[in-house]
Protein backbone atom coordinates (compact mmCIF):
# COMPACT_ATOMS: atom_id res chain seq x y z
CA UNK A 1 0.00 0.00 0.00
CA UNK A 2 3.36 2.23 0.82
CA UNK A 3 4.37 1.49 -2.16
CA UNK A 4 1.60 2.48 -4.82
CA UNK A 5 0.92 5.59 -2.55
CA UNK A 6 4.53 6.65 -3.06
CA UNK A 7 3.74 6.26 -7.03
CA UNK A 8 0.81 7.82 -7.05
CA UNK A 9 2.27 10.92 -5.29
CA UNK A 10 5.09 10.89 -7.96
CA UNK A 11 2.98 10.40 -10.69
CA UNK A 12 0.84 13.22 -9.76
CA UNK A 13 4.25 15.77 -9.09
CA UNK A 14 4.73 15.07 -12.80
CA UNK A 15 1.53 15.87 -14.03
CA UNK A 16 1.69 18.72 -11.76
CA UNK A 17 4.79 19.56 -13.41
CA UNK A 18 3.83 18.87 -17.18
CA UNK A 19 0.42 20.92 -16.29
CA UNK A 20 2.68 23.88 -15.05
CA UNK A 21 5.23 23.41 -18.15
CA UNK A 22 2.17 23.25 -20.60
CA UNK A 23 -0.30 25.97 -19.35
CA UNK A 24 -1.62 28.38 -21.78
CA UNK A 25 0.09 31.47 -19.50
CA UNK A 26 3.47 29.22 -20.29
CA UNK A 27 2.56 29.18 -23.69
CA UNK A 28 1.65 32.97 -23.86
CA UNK A 29 5.14 33.45 -22.48
CA UNK A 30 7.19 31.32 -24.88
CA UNK A 31 5.30 32.58 -27.94
CA UNK A 32 6.60 36.44 -26.87
CA UNK A 33 10.00 35.31 -26.19
CA UNK A 34 10.15 33.92 -30.32
CA UNK A 35 8.48 37.03 -30.99
CA UNK A 36 11.14 39.25 -29.38
CA UNK A 37 13.98 36.67 -30.59
CA UNK A 38 12.05 36.80 -34.39
CA UNK A 39 11.83 40.86 -34.28
CA UNK A 40 15.40 41.11 -33.15
CA UNK A 41 17.18 38.69 -36.31
CA UNK A 42 14.92 40.81 -38.45
CA UNK A 43 17.01 44.15 -36.91
CA UNK A 44 20.56 42.16 -37.17
CA UNK A 45 19.72 41.09 -41.10
CA UNK A 46 19.16 45.04 -41.62
CA UNK A 47 22.48 46.08 -39.56
CA UNK A 48 24.62 43.15 -41.62
CA UNK A 49 22.39 44.39 -45.32
CA UNK A 50 23.53 48.24 -44.17
CA UNK A 51 26.58 47.36 -43.30
CA UNK A 52 27.21 45.72 -46.48
CA UNK A 53 28.02 42.47 -44.95
CA UNK A 54 25.47 40.70 -46.73
CA UNK A 55 23.90 40.59 -50.40
CA UNK A 56 20.55 42.02 -51.15
CA UNK A 57 19.50 38.63 -52.61
CA UNK A 58 20.56 37.12 -49.13
CA UNK A 59 18.84 39.51 -47.29
CA UNK A 60 15.27 39.66 -48.82
CA UNK A 61 14.49 35.55 -48.82
CA UNK A 62 15.78 35.24 -44.68
CA UNK A 63 13.94 38.74 -44.10
CA UNK A 64 10.59 37.64 -45.39
CA UNK A 65 10.97 34.80 -43.52
CA UNK A 66 11.83 36.47 -40.89
CA UNK A 67 9.29 38.76 -40.67
CA UNK A 68 6.53 36.24 -41.87
CA UNK A 69 7.24 34.68 -38.47
CA UNK A 70 7.69 37.69 -36.10
CA UNK A 71 3.81 38.02 -37.79
CA UNK A 72 2.85 34.90 -37.16
CA UNK A 73 3.92 34.90 -33.36
CA UNK A 74 2.68 38.30 -32.72
CA UNK A 75 -0.65 36.97 -33.89
CA UNK A 76 -0.40 33.64 -31.74
CA UNK A 77 0.06 35.24 -29.01
CA UNK A 78 -2.51 38.19 -29.45
CA UNK A 79 -4.96 35.50 -30.19
CA UNK A 80 -3.81 33.43 -26.97
CA UNK A 81 -3.78 36.43 -24.65
CA UNK A 82 -7.71 37.47 -25.94
CA UNK A 83 -8.50 33.73 -25.19
CA UNK A 84 -6.91 34.19 -21.26
CA UNK A 85 -8.46 37.03 -21.12
CA UNK A 86 -12.29 36.26 -21.54
CA UNK A 87 -11.54 33.06 -19.28
CA UNK A 88 -10.37 35.63 -16.59
CA UNK A 89 -13.28 37.01 -16.77
CA UNK A 90 -15.51 34.35 -17.16
CA UNK A 91 -14.15 32.75 -14.50
CA UNK A 92 -14.54 36.45 -12.04
CA UNK A 93 -17.62 35.99 -9.84
CA UNK A 94 -20.36 37.98 -10.94
CA UNK A 95 -21.15 41.50 -9.23
CA UNK A 96 -23.00 41.33 -6.15
CA UNK A 97 -26.27 43.63 -5.62
CA UNK A 98 -24.43 45.31 -2.85
CA UNK A 99 -21.69 46.48 -5.02
CA UNK A 100 -22.65 46.97 -8.34
CA UNK A 101 -26.53 47.43 -8.35
CA UNK A 102 -27.60 48.75 -11.90
CA UNK A 103 -30.07 52.10 -11.37
CA UNK A 104 -33.19 51.80 -12.63
CA UNK A 105 -34.27 53.54 -15.52
CA UNK A 106 -36.78 55.98 -16.08
CA UNK A 107 -39.70 55.23 -17.94
CA UNK A 108 -39.84 56.76 -21.79
CA UNK A 109 -43.43 56.97 -21.91
CA UNK A 110 -45.99 57.01 -19.27
CA UNK A 111 -48.71 54.31 -20.80
CA UNK A 112 -52.38 54.06 -19.59
CA UNK A 113 -53.32 51.30 -17.57
CA UNK A 114 -55.34 49.58 -20.40
CA UNK A 115 -52.52 49.69 -22.74
CA UNK A 116 -51.27 46.78 -24.19
CA UNK A 117 -47.24 45.99 -23.30
CA UNK A 118 -44.87 44.16 -25.50
CA UNK A 119 -45.39 43.60 -29.22
CA UNK A 120 -48.56 42.33 -30.63
CA UNK A 121 -48.94 38.63 -30.43
CA UNK A 122 -47.93 36.40 -33.48
CA UNK A 123 -49.33 33.18 -33.89
CA UNK A 124 -46.63 30.45 -32.91
CA UNK A 125 -47.75 27.79 -35.47
CA UNK A 126 -46.66 29.71 -38.94
CA UNK A 127 -45.01 27.35 -41.69
CA UNK A 128 -41.53 28.09 -42.76
CA UNK A 129 -40.82 31.21 -45.55
CA UNK A 130 -39.66 28.68 -47.97
CA UNK A 131 -42.97 26.43 -48.07
CA UNK A 132 -45.06 29.26 -48.72
CA UNK A 133 -46.17 29.58 -52.63
CA UNK A 134 -44.75 32.07 -54.50
CA UNK A 135 -46.71 34.33 -56.13
CA UNK A 136 -45.83 36.38 -59.35
CA UNK A 137 -46.25 39.64 -59.46
CA UNK A 138 -48.97 41.16 -61.45
CA UNK A 139 -50.52 44.82 -61.39
CA UNK A 140 -54.05 45.14 -60.40
CA UNK A 141 -55.68 48.54 -59.83
CA UNK A 142 -55.29 49.17 -55.87
CA UNK A 143 -52.22 47.81 -56.19
CA UNK A 144 -49.66 48.99 -58.79
CA UNK A 145 -46.96 46.38 -59.04
CA UNK A 146 -45.36 45.53 -61.77
CA UNK A 147 -44.04 46.85 -65.27
CA UNK A 148 -45.21 50.95 -65.60
CA UNK A 149 -46.41 51.43 -69.00
CA UNK A 150 -44.01 54.25 -70.46
CA UNK A 151 -45.21 57.74 -70.82
CA UNK A 152 -45.35 58.93 -74.21
CA UNK A 153 -44.23 62.92 -74.61
CA UNK A 154 -47.82 64.82 -74.10
CA UNK A 155 -49.46 65.43 -78.32
CA UNK A 156 -50.80 69.03 -77.10
CA UNK A 157 -47.73 70.82 -76.15
CA UNK A 158 -45.17 71.32 -79.27
CA UNK A 159 -41.63 70.59 -79.31
CA UNK A 160 -39.83 73.96 -78.97
CA UNK A 161 -37.81 74.87 -82.56
CA UNK A 162 -34.51 73.78 -82.33
CA UNK A 163 -32.22 76.21 -83.63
Amino acid sequence: LREVAESCADKLQRLEDSMHRWSPHCALGWLQAELEEAEQEAEEQMEQLLLGEQSLEAFLPAFQRGRALAHLRRTQAEKLQELLQRRERSAQPAPTAATDAPKPLAPAAVLPTGAARGPPAVPRSLPPLDSRPVLPLKGSPGCPLGPAPLLSPRPSQPEPPHR
